[in-house]
């Protein structure tokens, strides 16, 4: 990896970033032991250990429960949704330390706003015992957060400013005290940050029952964590396996796409021209093209099979203008979802296969 120059805890913006592995991991796993995962991560991913989740381990460990966790005004309802109360006392102190921290992340505050997941431990100390390169922080994007909370009030919530500022700010601080941890034990490990935003597949949707919320208005929200996180050290991506429009985050300046290959394989061909001045930048590209939709799926599924639809997928974007060196340069691979409703063999098969195909690819096209 590259020198990295630091500026207080973080890194200083503007340094040369590379991906050590072309394999992306998926946060959710089936395993109801930390130590069984632990051996799963150790063997497979000691150059990007990720914070598995496991909530066959505990109902509770998610990603949406950790994030919101010590977030203010933020309640876990006994209905499963986050609701969003405002307008009181302490509400308004917890929005001021949110901002300081936002503004200072050096700030001892930043212990506030924690993320403790089952795995959290474990993930610091791989981190540590194996100096990983990378280390994947997987993060709700700002958008995806702003659809997910039930105001109190039936007011749109991104029609309020001071909402908006919140979203933004809750993301970037989570993320800066993972990568504050990362760097504490190893300062040479470059954090990638994955922004999880499904709602960008349902944009069409909501944008007809809130007019306030336009592509540019999303463009905005995620652009301002991208800026944040890249200026203090982080490779940034946004995933979303849903069909969505990809300009929107190569416009917030993210520097990788990660999308559902194998059920939406003509979801970047309609973009040549964006997407060639991405890659063309540096951007990357992760395609989910290992399906993990249930056992039975896997259990049937073959490496050529899959090697062959990763080809053809691939071929199709060279096909609508994509020049064919920046497509299989910038390339990195995964299973297309989350796995916990899995048996643990067929997840297992699911990631060797993942890891069988990467190699084949290697083979034929070279390294990054």
């Amino acid at each position: 990896m590259p020198a990295c120059q630091k500026v207080g805890i973080f890194y200083e913006e503007g340094y040369t970033m590379e991906l050590i592995t072309r394999c992306l991991p998926v946060g959710t796993l089936p395993y109801d032991s930390i130590k069984h995962t632990t051996a799963m991560m150790a063997k497979l991913f000691q150059k990007t250990p990720f914070i598995a989740l496991l909530p066959n381990l505990s109902s509770s460990d998610t990603l949406e429960r950790h994030f919101f966790e010590n977030l203010p005004g933020i309640v876990y309802g006994d209905d499963n949704k986050f609701i969003l109360k405002t307008g009181t006392k302490e509400y308004n102190e917890e929005m001021s330390v949110l901002d300081a921290v936002y503004k200072n992340p050096d700030s001892k505050d930043i212990e506030k706003f924690s993320f403790e997941a089952e795995f959290s431990e474990k993930y610091f100390q791989m981190i540590k015992k194996f100096k990983s390169p990378n280390a994947i922080i997987n993060m709700p994007g700002p958008f995806t957060v702003s659809q997910i909370l039930t105001p109190v009030a039936e007011e749109q919530v991104l029609a309020d400013k001071s909402y908006k500022k919140m979203f933004i700010q809750a993301v970037c601080v989570k993320a800066l005290k993972i990568m504050k941890q990362i760097n504490e034990i190893s300062p040479n490990t470059v954090p990638i940050v994955i922004l999880e935003e499904p709602e960008l597949g349902q944009l069409s949707l909501i944008k007809r029952r809130n007019e306030v919320i336009t592509n540019e208005f999303v463009v905005e929200l995620i652009s301002k964590v991208v800026e944040k996180l890249k200026g203090y050290g982080a490779i940034v991506g946004v995933q979303c396996l849903g069909k969505c429009d990809w300009s929107i985050p190569i416009k917030a300046g993210v520097n990788l796409i990660s999308f559902d290959a194998y059920n939406n394989p003509n979801n970047l061909s309609i973009m040549a021209d964006k997407l060639t001045k991405f890659l063309a930048k540096g951007g990357m590209i992760n395609w989910g093209i290992v399906p993990v939709t249930s056992d039975n799926v896997i259990k049937g599924m073959k490496a050529d099979y899959l090697y062959k639809r990763l080809i053809t997928t691939m071929e199709g974007a060279v096909h609508s203008g994509i020049p064919s060196d920046l497509i299989y340069k910038s390339a990195i691979f995964s299973v297309n979802g989350n796995m916990d409703k899995l048996s643990v063999i067929f997840a297992e098969k699911a990631i060797m296969l993942t890891k069988q195909l990467i190699s084949r690819f290697v083979a034929d096209f070279g390294t990054v």
